[in-house]
Parts: structure tokens; C-alpha cells; sequence
């Protein structure tokens, strides 16, 4: 039952995204798409590759952290290609790929799934906590400089109404009790929840907050630059600021948050495009600028994850 559940989101999801590939592409002219991609200064390749590299150490490392602060040490090849599979699988079924990395963890290092998916949670917390500081960053520079680009971006859009907040609080009680519920009942659930709990408490009171801090930032600086080194593509979009590169960063990441298959193929496409028209690029380039970025990230991400899988199968026959 809970593997069709699972299928009939994806393709639920999957549907979300042609329809805004669609919506994406219906006024684009493919024959004038196609000449823009010709003409792009694809110089920007090479540090985006290094930029998109050094995220992935940040990542690895930050990750390790988390493990140091629970006492265990991970041999960061292994926590790279466990990262590196999980996104792969991420880019097949949404979400899926958080479980991976740390059954990938538990199956060549034995390291206890508890301890994995607290780390991996932990994580998940930090980054939407992130999120939320960017965007409200943006916001009160844009009310600051007396701008309206957000404020058009997100027109007719509700962010937090009253119905909102009430079904937020309703879903917080439900987990409480059933957080309550579990841990009275004396089975494996039960025990296997503490166990997750007294983790997560360990990483709130780890020592070297410092240096996650530090990693954590160098993950944020590396989305920027993925999308602020692309504009220098084409002439019309080089000319856009630093802090228009921002706006359509957070847009694009919030877009990427979204649990559609290909790295929210579609909504990537329709926000970053949108984003970029309303800042004054024209149709066609807006669109190619949002097909290369994600088009790149789709490559890297696949060829990346499959080497990673590769050489865990390796690992795992030089260990059998």
C-alpha cells in the first residue's frame, strides 16, 4: 500500500512538472531557443563545476561534523558517495534519497540508522531554517531599497493566512502525540525513537558549531554563485546585479525544495524564468538561462551519483 502511495505521488509530481515545463516553453519559439544556446559564453562552465564540487565537500564535511559530535568518525570518500547516491535517487523519486544515504551508511560502515537519519534530519532543519533567513533577507532588502520585485513575483499569494497557521499548529499537536505515543509503547518503534531523539540532542549541543556554521555558509555562497556566474551567458543578462543574482537564487531554491522528479524539473524552469523576466531579460534568454542551470546541475548530479554508486559496488567487493 505504501510502495502505491509512493507511485501515484511521483507521478502526481511528475505531471506538476511537464505542466510548468509547459507553461514554461508555450511562448518560447524553439527554432530562437536553440540559436541563443548557440551563442552563450559557456566559459561559465568551469567554475560553476568547481563551485558545484566544493558544495558537495562542504556538504560531506558539514555531515561529518554531525557524526564527530555524536563520537563517530566517517571516512569522508564513503559519506561523499553515500551524498552523491542519494542525490541520484532524488532525482528518480523525491525524498528517497534522504533514506539512501544512510542505508548506504548502514550497509558498507554499519552504522546504526538512527544515528544516519538523525544527522540527516538535523541537516534538513538547518537548511530550511537557512532558507527562511535568505528570504526574509530578501524581503527586508527589497522594502529597504523600495523595490517591487518580490512583491510582484508573489502576487495574489498568501503565505501565511489563518486557515494556514491553524492546519500548522494541528500538524505539530499530531506529531507531539505521536511522538507521546511511540515512546510509551515498550517495541523496537519505541526504542529506536529515543535513540533518535538523544542523537538529535547531542548535535544541538555540539562543539564545533563554529565550523558547521562555517560549512553551512559555504553550501549558500556555492547556490549563489551556481545561478550568478551563469548570467554571464549572454550580454543582456551579464548586465543584471549581485542582488538581483540573489533574488532569483532564493526563488530558484525554494523552486528546487518542491518534490518533483529531475530536480523540480518544470518548477525550476517556470520560477527562474519568470524571475528573470520580471527583472527585464527578454522570453527566450530568461528560459535558456534556466534550462542551462538546471540542465548542468541534472549532468552533474547524474554522472556524479552513478560514479559514486559505481564505486561503493566496488567497495562492497573488496569487502565481501
Amino acid at each position: 500500500m505504501k510502495a502505491k502511495s509512493i507511485v501515484l505521488q511521483s507521478i502526481l509530481f511528475a505531471c506538476i512538472g511537464v505542466v510548468l515545463i509547459y507553461l514554461s516553453f508555450q511562448k518560447v519559439d524553439i527554432d530562437s531557443l536553440l540559436k541563443v544556446l548557440k551563442t552563450g559564453n559557456y566559459v561559465s562552465v568551469v567554475p560553476v563545476f568547481f563551485v558545484s564540487l566544493l558544495v558537495y565537500l562542504s556538504r560531506v564535511k558539514r555531515w561529518q561534523l554531525l557524526f564527530e559530535a555524536t563520537g563517530e568518525k566517517l571516512p569522508a570518500n564513503f559519506l561523499l558517495a553515500s551524498l552523491a547516491s542519494g542525490y541520484l535517487v532524488n532525482f528518480v523519486v523525491p525524498r528517497l534519497g534522504e533514506f539512501t544515504r544512510a542505508i548506504v551508511l548502514k550497509k558498507w560502515l554499519s552504522t546504526p540508522m538512527h544515528l544516519s537519519v538523525s544527522t540527516i534530519v538535523f541537516e534538513r532543519i538547518v537548511d530550511i531554517l537557512s532558507l527562511i533567513l535568505i528570504l526574509t533577507t530578501a524581503f527586508i532588502l527589497e522594502m529597504l531599497q523600495q523595490g517591487s520585485f518580490l512583491n510582484e513575483f508573489t502576487n495574489g499569494v498568501d503565505f501565511l493566512t489563518k486557515n494556514k497557521l491553524i492546519i500548522i499548529l494541528m500538524i505539530l499537536i499530531a506529531g507531539f502525540i505521536f511522538y507521546l505515543w511511540v515512546k510509551n509503547r515498550k517495541n523496537s518503534i519505541s526504542r529506536w525513537s529515543q535513540d533518535f531523539m538523544k542523537v538529535f540532542k547531542e548535535l544541538c549541543y555540539m562543539k564545533n558549531k563554529g565550523w558547521f556554521l562555517f560549512h553551512t555558509c559555504v553550501i549558500w555562497l556555492g547556490f549563489y554563485l551556481m545561478t550568478y556566474l551563469w548570467f554571464f551567458l549572454f550580454q543582456e543578462s551579464s548586465e543584471l546585479s549581485m542582488y538581483e543574482a540573489y533574488l532569483v537564487m532564493v526563488l530558484g531554491v525554494i523552486a528546487r525544495t518542491l518534490p518533483i522528479q529531475a530536480g523540480s524539473a518544470g518548477a525550476y524552469h517556470f520560477v527562474v524564468s519568470k524571475a528573470l523576466m520580471l527583472l527585464g531579460i527578454g522570453n527566450v534568454i530568461a528560459n535558456a538561462i534556466a534550462l542551462i542551470i538546471h540542465g548542468f546541475q541534472a549532468v552533474f548530479t547524474i554522472l556524479f551519483g552513478t560514479f559514486a554508486y559505481v564505486w561503493l559496488l566496488g567497495k562492497n567487493k573488496i569487502n565481501s
